[in-house]
């Protein structure tokens, strides 16, 4: 289990549901957890005159933040620290992450607000390529630990690595093989809910083909019990989400790579669309290599 996570949070309201499920991960595997605040600069006016105040109003607030920390971790039974950076927010991240040895980066979707702003353009390219740790990018209320998570798959190194990784990280959750495979749309929103495939005649072809893809993973014999096969004709941005809905999948856990596969699928505008539209956590896994390095 990872013993050091860091967390990306600029310590307000809107970053309390990526806080509380870095808590209840820290908690889970008595791990080590970094808050890390990065400062871009004044963003509203009260930031400009706290600014303008200089290196005085900047050593008060990190005083206050210090102190809040300390009080919303009292008795939490393991260590935690706070770290404060400043400049690009990517750059300070990946930076973090490689100093402190964190073996998980945990941030929030953030649409409302800057940090949001990483995940959906170009800054989460750069981190998806470039941090070696996994990236868990909380959208959900932490209330109960991880129970159903979707692996995507397309066969590929990477998403194998996403299935190990889900495997690794939550040996007590029910893991889902999801695969799209290609198939003429008509008639796809008629079919009933929770029966995407719809009885495709490829049914059975594309189950052994799962099938094979989880045996040419490094499994223990109790975690492929736990692992289930579905697919559904279609493409993989329009799907991905409406099945994690469908089916209350708790995290998605995607596998990257650099130029194919799913990294392509969640870096051009569809994948923002995907994005956008899983409405749970989601983990992404990098494999860390190129399509011309394998």
């Amino acid at each position: 289990m990872p013993r050091k996570l860091l967390l990306a949070t600029d310590l307000s309201a809107r970053c309390d549901r990526p806080l509380e499920r870095a808590k209840a991960l820290a908690a889970q595997w008595n791990a080590h957890l970094t808050l890390l605040t990065v400062r871009e600069g004044p963003q509203v006016p009260a930031e400009v005159v706290q600014w303008l105040a200089g290196a005085e109003a900047s050593t008060e607030a990190e005083f206050a933040a210090r102190r809040d920390i300390a009080r919303e971790f009292e008795g939490a039974g393991y260590p935690v620290s706070l770290q404060f950076a400043d400049g690009d927010v990517a750059d300070a991240i990946l930076a973090a992450a490689a100093r402190s040895d964190s073996e998980l980066v945990i941030a929030g979707d953030a649409r409302i607000n800057t940090l949001g702003e990483i995940f959906l353009g170009s800054t989460v390219e750069q981190l998806a390529r470039n941090l070696a740790q996994p990236l868990l990018v909380v959208r959900q209320r932490a209330r109960t630990p991880y129970a159903r998570i979707l692996v995507p798959t397309d066969f590929s190194p990477a998403s194998r690595l996403a299935l190990e990784t889900a495997a690794r990280l939550f040996p007590d959750a029910q893991l889902i093989v999801f695969h799209v495979h290609e198939a003429g749309l008509d008639g796809l929103a008629d079919q009933p809910r929770g029966s995407l495939d719809g009885g495709s005649a490829n049914t059975s072809a594309i189950r052994l083909r799962c099938q094979q893809f989880i045996d040419s993973c490094t499994l223990a014999p109790q975690v492929r019990a736990r692992i289930a096969i579905d697919s559904a004709p279609g493409t993989p941005e329009l799907l991905t989400a409406r099945y994690a809905l469908e089916h209350g999948v708790d995290l998605a856990v995607l596998g990257l790579h650099s130029q194919s596969g799913m990294l392509r699928l969640f870096m051009d505008s569809k994948g923002e669309q995907v994005l956008r539209g899983l409405d749970c956590d989601t983990l992404l896994v990098s494999t860390g290599e190129r399509d011309e390095d394998r």
